[in-house]
């Protein structure tokens, strides 16, 4: 774990488990992604500019689903199971039955104000272009409406390419009030991401 106690951070993936210590607010599992998957990345974004896709699907039909809605490439089984084992390690950390899957090429910023999530916990990985920034808790002013007021950017950290990474949010049980900031880089049709998010269902 990190020096900051709300962050978790290692190389190896039992990192995300900590997610369940309370004072965690945000899990990564650092990594880097192979070639063959930044490969299959490029050619998603390159063939299918505004591809996308979202589901609600058991882990072990995600697979199954990802081959009827992924374009054919020689690498692409490769990338489908990097994806199937990221949502298999979402799933057994919180014992889900069904799982929330969406990814998408993105060409703007989704939410590009810093804010925090309505749910108990987020999964983010980024599979091309520029990563989901945030904020540690001390660089936040915390409103007593329930608002945020975010310190100077200067401040923002970025999540690194192939990251994983858990976001507690404002729905965790316990975590009112504590949910983890972040916002989307930005992105542009010249400079696209592509990235994916996992949540409860």
């Amino acid at each position: 774990m990190s020096a900051a106690h709300s962050i978790a951070s290692d190389m190896h993936p039992s990192a995300l488990a900590d997610i369940y210590q309370p004072e965690v607010t945000i899990a990564i599992w650092q990594r880097q992604l192979s070639d063959s998957i930044n490969r299959y990345a490029e050619h998603l974004m390159a063939v299918s500019p505004h591809w996308q896709t979202r589901f609600i699907q058991q882990p072990g039909n995600v697979a199954k689903q990802l081959e009827t809605e992924l374009p054919l490439s020689g690498h692409r089984q490769v990338f489908i199971d990097d994806l199937v084992q990221v949502v298999d390690m979402f799933s057994c950390l919180f014992e889900l039955d069904h799982v929330g899957f969406r990814m998408a090429v993105l060409s703007k910023a989704m939410c590009p104000r810093f804010h925090v999530d309505r749910v108990p916990c987020r999964l983010i990985c980024t599979y091309a272009g520029a990563s989901t920034e945030w904020l540690p808790p001390e660089h936040v002013e915390r409103l007593d409406n329930g608002g945020i007021n975010p310190r100077p950017e200067a401040a923002a950290k970025t999540l690194g390419l192939g990251d994983v990474a858990l976001l507690k949010g404002e729905a965790w049980e316990g975590n009112e009030g504590r949910g983890l900031v972040h916002r989307s880089p930005a992105a542009s049709d010249s400079a696209p991401r592509l990235v994916l998010t996992l949540d409860f269902a």
